[in-house]
């Protein structure tokens, strides 16, 4: 879908998310005027509106140009795929280059490669374009437009994202910093955290800004992180960003409404203090009934009332995003 162009009224999409974050997708599709048909891991299908806002909690956008049930998995069996994208409405304009990226799910005899390859050749035969294949490591060229496939049990998928970049390459991200956010996932915490317009919000773990920059406008937002915050100030420099230990913060007892943050998980940032002198401290500057809203693989903290509890699966790691009030 290039970036100039909205969905027309009723056009049909199939969303990715990080598996686990699919309820908090559908929840902000469904309050952008969407119908969403199904939910599967890592994907929604759904029905838009005319002038579709850019969700912040998906990875990624497609039209929904075809859905056939799951072909099986043996390599022959994809020519049911190849013989049912070669008869159905594309409904896009030819294109000089295109690129198929492709997920399959499930034990299969064919690698996303081989579903590349065979949609690939079918869609440059139809569209007179130039297949740039991503196998052996190749790279699209600028400009190509993208597809998408999807293999698992609910059926394929298969529809063009355009020339635009994924949705979870947020144009504002141009530094970064180890461990730093997924965007989405950055968005999705915002979005469970509860916050409200006027609200106070800091992450003391600020690292290159990313849960900030993700939480809603209208809230004070203000981050901090010992190493440093240049990155932070990059990225989103309209935000308040200080170097300041986790464990001492520069607000008055009971006065932040939510402390928004990603510690670090001693693997690719090393924690200088323990989980629970962070969380003495957050709790000092938090009022009666602030929230903390945390990503990582630590327990609830004793003491405080647990509202919700999110495993989410991110790149090999099952962490947990954490809302507890205080």
């Amino acid at each position: 879908m290039p970036a100039h162009r909205r969905p027309a009224v009723g056009t049909r999409l199939f969303a990715r998310t990080i598996h686990g974050l699919e309820h908090v997708a559908a929840g902000e599709l469904r309050d952008q005027g969407c119908t969403v048909h199904t939910v599967t891991p890592r994907q929604l299908v759904l029905t838009a509106p005319a002038a579709l806002p850019t969700p912040r909690t998906v990875d990624d956008l497609f039209h929904l140009v075809l859905v056939i049930p799951d072909p099986g998995a043996t390599k022959p069996d994809l020519v049911a795929v190849t013989r049912a994208l070669a008869s159905a409405p594309l409904g896009v304009a030819p294109a000089p280059v295109l690129s198929v990226s492709a997920s399959t799910a499930g034990r299969r005899g064919y690698s996303r490669y081989d579903v590349e390859d065979a949609v690939g050749a079918v869609l440059a035969a139809r569209l007179g374009a130039v297949y740039a294949s991503r196998r052996d490591g190749g790279k699209p060229p600028s400009g190509a437009v993208d597809w998408r496939v999807t293999v698992d049990a609910s059926g394929v998928h298969i529809g063009p994202r355009g020339a635009r970049p994924p949705l979870h390459r947020r144009p504002w991200k141009t530094a970064s910093v180890p461990g730093t956010l997924h965007p989405p996932v950055a968005a999705a915490m915002a979005r469970l955290a509860g916050i409200r317009p006027g609200d106070v919000v800091v992450d003391p773990c600020c690292g290159a800004g990313t849960l900030l920059a993700e939480a809603p406008d209208g809230a004070f937002r203000a981050g901090s992180d010992r190493a440093g915050v240049v990155a932070a100030r990059t990225n989103a420099p309209h935000l308040s960003w200080f170097t300041s230990d986790a464990r001492g913060l520069p607000y008055p007892t009971g006065s932040v409404d939510h402390v928004l943050t990603n510690p670090p998980w001693d693997r690719q940032v090393t924690a200088h203090g323990t989980f629970a002198e962070f969380v003495r401290e957050w709790r000092r500057v938090l009022r009666p009934g602030g929230r903390l809203t945390y990503l990582g693989p630590h327990d609830p903290p004793r003491g405080w009332q647990v509202v919700g509890r999110h495993p989410i699966s991110l790149f090999g790691r099952h962490p947990v995003i954490t809302i507890c009030v205080r």
